[in-house]
């Protein structure tokens, strides 16, 4: 069953499918992973994953894009359950015939998953690069462009402790990334794409053990217009959270094959605002 269509794409606007938390399975297993937090995250993934992802979806979705008439292909992370070299290589296959649709209009940014100890990272950096047509991930945070839209990719995933699952940047991401959001903006409007949301589905702050440390201060920056969207994962189900006092639209796709959602934004060049949709599985009539 595919994903519920969305409207017609207005005349004249920029079409952005993201979607988030695809967790393609762990294929593997090793004695290694029980001696780290990996043994954390196979329990997880057997007792809420196994047997519930909706692996069609992401085959689906090229011929999917296609029909809807989508421009540009956002991913904001958790590719992974563990961030083994064999999932990552599970989800470039699954991922590829996207990627290849898409071209430099496909764009992906880590979660904590795939940064989930410091083993996952050197495959990490080579998925990266293949979704991010040879870029590199110590380059972020990275302005980029995309259509009409400057497109901010930030990355503050990095592995820590068992009971945390937060993102942090270190001081000189942050100068660099006030940097490029206090420059003029590069294209008709500026989207900011990181796996971690600034608020929860509520728009509450999200609990401390979970949320990207500093979320005030980037949240502060959105309200002074320095961005008008900010699309994540991390949070399974999906929302929106309209602008407020002048700040961002806060996207959460929500998990692609567990909830199964993503988001689709129709941005308009002409007068630089946003219409976000959230989709959801077709139920069967």
């Amino acid at each position: 069953m595919p994903l519920a269509s969305p409207p017609p794409k207005p005349r004249g606007a920029f079409r952005i499918l993201h979607f988030s938390d695809i967790h393609v399975g762990i294929p593997d297993w090793s004695w290694r992973y029980l001696l780290d937090k990996r043994c954390l995250g196979r329990l997880n993934h057997l007792l809420s994953r196994h047997g519930h992802l909706s692996l069609d979806l992401l085959t689906g979705l090229p011929a999917w894009s296609q029909e809807n008439a989508v421009d540009a292909v956002l991913c904001t992370g958790d590719l992974t359950s563990i961030g083994s070299s064999e999932e990552f290589r599970r989800a470039e296959r699954f991922l590829a015939p996207l990627k290849e649709a898409f071209g430099e209009n496909f764009l992906y940014v880590p979660g904590n998953h795939d940064a989930y100890v410091s083993d996952s990272l050197p495959p990490l950096r080579e998925t990266f690069r293949t979704l991010n047509q040879g870029r590199e991930w110590e380059e972020l945070p990275l302005a980029r462009p995309l259509g009409p839209l400057e497109v901010v990719l930030l990355s503050p995933a990095h592995p820590c402790a068992p009971w945390l699952s937060q993102g942090a940047m270190p001081p000189c991401d942050w100068d660099k990334l006030g940097y490029i959001l206090h420059r003029p903006c590069q294209g008709a409007a500026r989207l900011l794409a990181c796996h971690f949301p600034l608020l929860g589905p509520k728009g509450k702050p999200i609990f401390w053990r979970s949320q990207l440390v500093g979320w005030k201060r980037l949240l502060q920056w959105g309200k002074e217009g320095l961005f008008q969207a900010y699309c994540a994962g991390h949070i399974h189900r999906p929302f929106l959270l309209p602008p407020h006092q002048g700040g961002p639209w806060l996207v959460g796709a929500g998990s692609l094959t567990l909830h199964p959602s993503c988001s689709l934004l129709d941005f308009q060049p002409e007068d630089g605002t946003f219409t976000p949709y959230l989709l959801q599985r077709k139920e069967t009539p």
